[in-house]
């Protein structure tokens, strides 16, 4: 297995901040990242995270308090991950596609102390959104005012041009305010991170659907981008092009941090476009892309019209599917020196648990996710059991390692559920074959895939529950050409009424997510139950693939 790498050591007992401090002190003069028209070393990254470290300890951010980041993809991201992580705080990415509704729980449940807000984003305002989760910021100063749903929270930051309520402290600001910050002061709170604390607070939806934290330690984030690294072999003239979100688990740990310890660079976008995508790829010689297949399909019909050169492409990672293999060998056509990867990892696990090997022939990268990846141990195990079955058998995929979360947040139910007998159940159904290569069938637990996006469709079932015309639902994953499946929702109209598909979208519009939100509304007579009244919804995916729910 191609497990070695030069420029990864062993990560040891680092901190987050400790594995800046040793990438910035071994690679100060590389290219760090490349955004928009800027490239930054990695010698201008540790300065950058220090002078927002000394603004966060001016606001009186400390050890165990929590910094919750609602920004766009650009050099500040990782930056206020690295600052807050160095000081002990922390780190709470906000998934930016989240609307009211899961904000407020995310806040709440969080306990956060200070919010980094970022307006506009994606072109997008959000200043109504904030002001709608914190009125008390319409007419107040940084500082004094203090919020009734949020009473915990102290202090709003806010990066990008406004206008922002008066009650929120702009960017500039708080870089200036760290000039209070001794260097004795900053030392000191460096010093009591310890790689056994949490360093982030990732919430996931759970089969629950409602947003649940998972507590991961430096320790877990540091060594498993270790290990990633040196399965990758990654060099310091490697560049990787980034264009998904950085509040995903794979962007702000094993994507993003893994130059630090091999010097590589990142050419990020701010979001997925085809033709930026490919300009990028070009324009900084990217020898490692980071996508999903969709991405690199639609990259391709760009590069195809416009003859793109592709060979300095060594290194590919992919979605294990046998339907991507034809996608992956018209690359090899572009990029005949190009290498394979397939994965499969959690959140709760930090992002990566299983891979090929660089080595392996692309119909095993294909068919599979590969076995443990070298921190972590697997099992497959009888579903709701602890009994591991027979190699070639379906179970439940199971994880145990390091990298493995500390717990959910507050929620000891879902913290005993998820870790049984020292393991991580995934709810994922697989075959582990006698070589320990895994191959992902199903899901135990009840979740679909959209376009790359695990969707639990337990919150919008209870949204929808909510309208005056639905007396029950029932959502489940379908088959889609373009998204690998969508969300259609089975429902059972209250008597005198009567179920609208665009009524029913329009009633989840701005409420959730959007790719939440099911892109089919399907009435019917009844649901199909069990004699307990548990929904079949399997007797519905039968249904709507015979295009009788259609």
């Amino acid at each position: 297995m191609t497990e070695q790498s030069p420029g990864a050591p062993d990560a040891g007992d680092l901190t987050i901040g400790g594995a800046l401090e040793r990438g910035v002190d071994r690679f100060a003069e590389h290219p760090w990242m490349g955004f928009r028209d800027e490239v930054r070393t990695f010698e201008r990254l540790g300065a950058d995270v220090e002078a927002i470290a000394r603004g966060l300890a001016a606001l009186g951010l400390e050890h165990g308090e929590r910094l919750g980041l609602f920004m766009d993809n650009r050099f500040e991201w990782l930056e206020t991950e690295y600052a807050a992580t160095a000081l002990g705080a922390w780190l709470v990415p906000l998934n930016t596609w989240f609307r009211f509704r899961e904000l407020e729980h995310v806040l709440s449940e969080s306990g956060m102390q200070v919010l980094v807000w970022t307006d506009p984003l994606l072109g997008r305002r959000t200043a109504d959104l904030l002001l709608e989760l914190l009125p008390e910021l319409e007419e107040a100063r940084p500082g004094a005012w203090k919020s009734e749903r949020f009473p915990q929270l102290r202090t709003v930051v806010g990066i990008g041009e406004g206008p922002w309520p008066s009650g929120v402290l702009p960017w500039d600001e708080l870089l200036r305010m760290g000039a209070a910050t001794s260097d004795a002061d900053l030392s000191a709170a460096r010093r009591r991170v310890a790689a056994d604390d949490i360093g982030l607070l990732m919430y996931t939806s759970g089969t629950t659907g409602r947003p649940k934290g998972a507590m991961i330690r430096h320790r877990s984030v540091v060594g498993h981008i270790s290990t990633w690294a040196r399965h990758l072999q990654l060099r310091g003239d490697d560049r990787s092009i980034m264009s998904s979100p950085l509040f995903w688990s794979f962007g702000c740990t094993l994507n993003a941090l893994v130059p630090l310890h091999c010097g590589s660079m990142i050419a990020l976008q701010e979001r997925y476009d085809p033709l930026r995508f490919l300009q990028d790829l070009v324009r900084y010689d990217c020898t490692h892309l980071q996508g999903v297949p969709s991405q690199y399909e639609m990259a391709l019909k760009h590069a195809d019209s416009l003859d793109y050169d592709l060979s300095r492409l060594r290194l590919v990672q992919i979605g294990g599917s046998a339907s991507a293999e034809g996608l992956a060998r018209r690359i090899l056509d572009r990029a005949p020196h190009a290498q394979f990867v397939s994965a499969y990892g959690l959140t709760e696990a930090v992002g990566v648990n299983t891979y090929t090997d660089l080595d392996d022939p692309l119909e095993a990268v294909m068919q599979t996710v590969g076995h443990a990846a070298r921190d972590n141990e697997l099992a497959v195990k009888v579903p709701e059991g602890h009994e591991d079955v027979a190699a070639g058998e379906v179970g439940e995929l199971c994880i145990r390692g390091e990298n493995v979360m500390a717990g959910y947040l507050d929620n000891p139910e879902a913290t005993s559920a998820a870790l049984r007998g020292g393991w991580l159940r995934t709810g994922d159904l697989a075959v582990m074959d006698e070589a320990g290569y895994v191959r992902i069938v199903g899901r135990h637990v009840d979740a679909y895939k959209r376009g790359g996006v695990n969707v639990y469709p337990a919150e919008a079932e209870a949204l929808i529950g909510e309208h005056p015309s639905v007396q029950a639902v029932a959502i489940v994953g379908v088959p889609d050409d373009r998204l690998g499946e969508i969300g259609a929702a089975f429902v059972l109209a209250r008597p005198g009424t009567v179920v609208d598909h665009d009524e029913i979208r329009a009633f989840c519009a701005g409420r959730i997510a959007a790719y939440k939100v099911p892109e089919r509304v399907i009435a019917l007579d009844e649901l199909p139950v069990t004699p307990t009244g548990k929904v079949q919804k399997f007797v519905l995916k039968e249904q709507y693939a015979r295009g009788s729910g259609r």
